[in-house]
């Protein structure tokens, strides 16, 4: 509209200019031919005809000359002002183009824009700011901005008025404290970042302001998520490693400055890999999220569960003293055993084993309590796996060292001065109880410096650690086999193989003797000196052992299954009962947990598990064998299911298989 108005000037300013050319040339030639006139007059009255006609002519060509001066001036008047009428209509187009270009930009943006005049009313509003408002820029115009514009800070929750100072103190701290909330015509919030800035003319003047502001819900969102993808384990949703060590961190300061207690937890999958191996990785990750529920379950709502990596899980129990760090993790490691996973119509345990560390004003930094709280849960594993190990301070750890180590020198001493001894417990057929075949499980114990006998659980640890395992395993053996074979000479087993019925010794084997290359050798010489009935002797592997050494168990069973050799598969149910493993395996017996046989009178679910394994035994032709046999109540369910054996203190205590020169040796007590 300006530039159309100052182009109508511009076209009235030339015409009143041409006007006035137009008017002097004819004032001009006016008073000329009135000059002209009188001259002529004067001439024509002295007579001079020749001088007036020139006189006439000299004026006529002057009057022409003013009004060819005039109409010149008129030509350049109108030209000018087509040209300044054509530049003021493309002026014009361009102030318009703009105008346009800068609204459809104003519309077409992200941001909310609001702008107001001197006053602090509102002018005009984007239809950003239309829609995070709730008002519509034709009902807001006037209004003053605090009313439309409505913001409050997001931690105190107070009304902001001073827009300008509140972006000026945004504008120095970060990002997130200059965040505040916008509030709808509604009601409803909105999480904003704005800017505020002041109109001003070219002399300084305040013609208005203009607010610019945008969402940031889902820019915050978003950094939130990537927080706490940087923290947490993606699969299980527990803290990470990293976060984990923050974590403990702080509880180690706390404990040195304020003299608080806490306990850290190492907890390491037992068998875990067999589920991977068998099912695939997707069994195991669903395996991992379910053990997380349910170990979750276990811990208090203070605690911290977290996924070190792989089958690794760390857990912090804070303001929690040792007794009671003792009690979550036994309750934790009980939880896992006795959850069956069940995968595509197949059934797996696990277990887990613990390494405990209290923290106190004693402990060491971060770094050194993970490395003994891992050795702990190393320690625990190699004890039997499926424990809790619990730190001791180092003065204890040397006097235990130092018991370990008496415990190495009696198993030598044992070994120069014969002072092992061997134990058999009687199993039982369940059909036929009085079958006069042999069946036995070969015990080991151990004469201390006092002739007490010493159960495996008081010396087999120090001796597995010390790598003196192998040794005991073959000692039990050759004087097995040694034994038999004078049995046999006096013809003890005359009745070995009547009617298809074969009686047995069996003998366990640990994975250190499964390993060793040279058994086979060692088994074969034995069985070549002493010439034993075929089938007497059996092997017992605990399935976790065969498991963790799938592989070489099958090599070793297959090969000493040549040799006349029978296996059993020994507390069998406690590491994975997915028996497609079984089919690869020559297993005689499956010697069902006793974890299972206890209480499975009381309890239906390890009934249950004790019918399935029987009847997956008689499936393969494997029989089966009970163990922990301890009333009459139970060996009856056990009949009930048809188990082939059972084995127990309710049916037969352990004796000597030599009798000793003191009677008292010959019967293991219960204790």
């Amino acid at each position: 509209m300006f530039s159309f108005l100052r182009s109508r000037a511009v076209l009235a300013w030339c015409l009143i200019v041409l006007l006035a050319a137009l008017g002097s040339a004819g004032l001009i030639a006016a008073a000329r031919f009135y000059g002209t006139e009188t001259r002529l007059a004067q001439l024509a009255q002295h007579g001079n005809a020749r001088a007036v006609a020139d006189e006439a002519g000299r004026e006529i060509r002057a009057v022409l000359v003013v009004l060819g001066g005039g109409t010149l001036v008129l030509a350049l008047s109108l030209l000018a002002a087509l040209v300044a009428a054509r530049r003021s209509a493309a002026a014009e187009q361009v102030l318009q183009r703009e105008k346009e270009r800068a609204e459809v930009t104003l519309h077409s943006i992200g941001d909310g824009v609001i702008t107001a005049d001197a006053g602090g009313r509102i002018d005009h509003m984007n239809p950003v700011a239309e829609r995070y408002t709730g008002w519509r820029s034709e009902e807001a115009r006037g209004q003053p901005l605090a009313a439309v514009y409505c913001i409050i800070d997001e931690r105190s929750r107070a009304p902001i008025a001073d827009l300008a100072a509140a972006a000026h103190d945004a504008s120095a701290q970060d990002a997130e404290a200059s965040a505040v909330r916008l509030l709808d015509r509604n009601g409803r919030e909105c999480p904003v970042r704005y800017s505020y800035a002041p109109i001003r003319g070219r002399g300084g003047e305040d013609l208005g302001s203009i607010v610019v502001f945008h969402d940031i819900s889902q820019i915050r969102s978003m950094a939130q998520q990537l927080i706490w993808q940087a923290s947490h384990d993606a699969l299980t949703g527990l803290v990470n490693r990293r976060e984990f060590e923050r974590r403990l961190g702080e509880l180690l300061e706390t404990a040195k400055n304020m003299g608080r207690q806490h306990a850290l937890l190492y907890l390491d999958l037992d068998n875990f890999k067999a589920v991977n191996d068998t099912c695939g990785h997707s069994a195991g990750d669903e395996l991992l999220r379910q053990l997380t529920s349910m170990m979750l379950a276990k811990m208090r709502a203070s605690d911290t569960l977290a996924r070190l990596g792989g089958d690794e899980f760390g857990a912090l129990l804070e303001s929690c003293p040792p007794d009671q760090a003792v009690r979550i993790a036994n309750a934790m490691r009980e939880t896992v055993r006795e959850f069956r996973f069940v995968w595509q119509e197949k059934t797996f345990s696990v277990g887990v084993s613990i390494g405990l560390v209290p923290i106190d004003t004693a402990s060491g930094d971060l770094d050194y309590v993970l490395s003994i709280a891992d050795a702990c849960c190393y320690d625990a594993k190699n004890k039997g796996r499926d424990r809790v190990q619990v730190y001791r301070s180092q003065r204890v750890e040397e006097a235990g060292k130092q018991d370990e180590l008496l415990k190495v020198s009696q198993i030598n001493q044992a070994f120069e001065l014969g002072r092992f001894r061997l134990y058999r417990q009687k199993i039982v057929p369940l059909a036929v109880p009085d079958a006069p075949e042999p069946r036995y499980e070969v015990l080991v114990r151990m004469l201390d410096r006092a002739d007490n006998l010493v159960p495996p659980t008081g010396f087999m640890p120090a001796a597995e650690r010390y790598n003196l395992l192998t040794s005991i395993e073959r000692w039990v053996l050759s004087a097995l086999i040694e034994d038999l074979d004078h049995q046999r000479a006096r013809g003890a087993f005359a009745h070995h193989g009547a009617g298809g019925e074969h009686g047995f010794y069996s003998v366990n084997l640990s994975g250190a003797s499964i390993n060793d290359k040279s058994f086979p050798d060692f088994v074969r010489n034995l069985l070549t000196r002493y010439q034993l009935p075929h089938g007497l002797l059996c092997f017992e592997i605990t399935e976790t052992t065969a498991i963790s050494n799938l592989t070489k168990a099958a090599e070793l069973m297959h090969e000493l299954k040549g040799m006349g050799c029978r296996f059993a598969l020994d507390d069998f149910g406690t590491g994975m009962s997915s028996f497609a493993y079984l089919k690869h395996l020559p297993v005689d017996y499956l010697k069902i947990a006793g974890m299972f046989i206890k209480d499975m009178a009381l309890d239906p679910m390890d009934y249950a598990i004790v019918e399935s394994i029987s009847r997956i035994g008689r499936i393969l032709g494997m029989q089966t064998i009970a163990e922990f046999v301890e009333d009459a109540e139970t060996l009856a369910k056990l009949k009930d299911l048809k188990v082939d054996f059972a084995q127990g203190y309710f049916l037969a205590k352990p004796e000597a298989l030599k009798p000793l020169d003191d009677p008292a040796h010959a019967i293991l007590e219960l204790a």
